[in-house]
């Protein structure tokens, strides 16, 4: 019995350490977002820091969030390796795959800023040397162009209609963000630049 106890211990002390050492942090992607994550800030104030960062980490990429200006009514979202998180090397790959995960990350965090902070004026995002500014009006023009013509500010303050565009158009958010053709009209207009 006793040996049984020690043996016991072990195993457990080897499957601890094995789960430990493999257990790398897995980034948020555009086909891992859980859209109902979004309901409870729906409707979020520009200045409400801790309900836009709540959405920041929600969004693709958010383990990759490193900071946040809110000043001037335009969020400005900084990505970048943190301590205690992915290593330099690891959130680099993340986001410049060769998969355009990027643009697409750019976009339909874009997408989801402008339905959930209806106050906002713009949007801004920056990882590494790459730095995507986009006005809220460009933002509405695009997504009543190309998913489903996106209701006025007032109405998105309303959590439950927020969230109900969300769930009626979440598939077609997805098309469009996933649409190389797109991807290339928006960037074409407002591109990333290099910074």
């Amino acid at each position: 019995m006793k040996y049984f106890k020690m043996l016991f211990c072990l195993i457990l002390v080897i499957l601890v350490g094995i789960a430990g050492c493999s257990s790398k942090e897995e980034v948020t992607s555009i086909n891992t977002v859980d859209v109902k994550d979004f309901k409870e800030h729906s409707g979020t104030y520009v200045g409400d820091n801790s309900n836009v960062v709540a959405i920041v980490r929600a969004l693709p990429g958010g383990e990759t969030f490193k900071e946040i200006d809110l000043h001037n009514k335009t969020p400005k979202i900084i990505y970048g390796a943190k301590k205690g998180s992915l290593s330099e090397d690891e959130m680099l790959k993340y986001w410049f795959d060769g998969k355009d995960t990027l643009e697409k990350n750019f976009l339909y965090n874009a997408i989801y800023l402008t339905i959930l902070i209806p106050n906002a004026e713009g949007y801004s995002f920056k990882i590494d040397d790459q730095k995507f500014s986009v006005s809220r009006e460009e933002m509405k023009q695009f997504i009543s162009k190309n998913i489903q013509t996106l209701p006025d500010s007032n109405e998105l303050f309303d959590k439950e209609k927020a969230q109900q565009f969300i769930d009626n158009n979440k598939e077609k958010i997805n098309k469009a963000v996933k649409s190389a053709a797109i991807r290339q009209q928006v960037f074409k207009n407002v591109p990333i630049v290099k910074k």
